[in-house]
């Protein structure tokens, strides 16, 4: 009887042996399958994020003479002679201007004697007119007299004040130039001839942009 007792409490073992095996081999592919299948039904949403960048820039606005202009009128003949003399300042003007234009004594004047009586001539008044090259063309003023363009003058690109002058309209003038021209009579023409010696003025010329 024992032994038969033996045999049974071993059977019951290995049954309740096999039972602790095989269940957890059952169950463990199902909760696999399962977490798989629940991932797969409920897929990861991508944030999406936004920044914007402004960008921002200016041009200032300039209106000067470039650098190294210079200008300078010597008459090659003698001051009785008739002439018309022409000099080109370069600009640099990103913005619509004026070139206004003064003169110092209003008239070529002797520089080596003064008036003394003895009828000859020791001043002689010219002729002034300018030309704007611009990128709209170029602006042309009339001709006015040196005497007009003294300060305070009548001319009208008379000025001293930077905006003051002839108007480019609304053209700009960036490595285009504005041209001078001079022009004087004949002294026959004139009343009385000019005493020997030098003479000269000076013209002072203002560029600005448009007041």
């Amino acid at each position: 009887m024992r032994g038969v007792g033996n045999a049974i409490g071993v059977r019951r073992w290995r049954a309740r042996l096999k039972h602790v095996q095989w269940t957890p081999l059952r169950r463990l592919p199902l909760c696999v399958l399962a977490a798989a299948a629940a991932f797969a039904a409920a897929p990861v949403q991508a944030q999406t994020e936004s920044l914007e960048i402004d960008i921002s820039a200016q041009i200032v606005a300039r209106c000067g003479f470039a650098p190294g202009s210079n200008g300078a009128i010597t008459a090659p003949q003698d001051l009785e002679e008739a002439a018309s003399l022409a000099t080109r300042i370069r600009l640099d003007c990103n913005t619509p201007y004026a070139l206004g234009v003064t003169a110092v004594r209003g008239a070529l004047v002797n520089l080596d004697a003064a008036d003394d009586g003895s009828g000859f001539a020791f001043s002689k008044t010219y002729g002034v007119s300018i030309a704007l090259d611009t990128d709209r063309g170029i602006i042309r003023s009339d001709r006015c007299s040196s005497a007009d363009l003294i300060s305070g003058g009548s001319c009208a690109f008379a000025g001293s004040a930077a905006g003051e002058g002839l108007e480019s309209g609304s053209g700009i003038s960036i490595g285009r130039d504005a041209t001078i021209t001079v022009d004087w009579q004949a002294q026959p023409a004139l009343r009385r001839r000019l005493a020997p010696g030098r003479y000269r003025d000076t013209l002072i010329l203002v560029v600005g942009p448009r007041a």
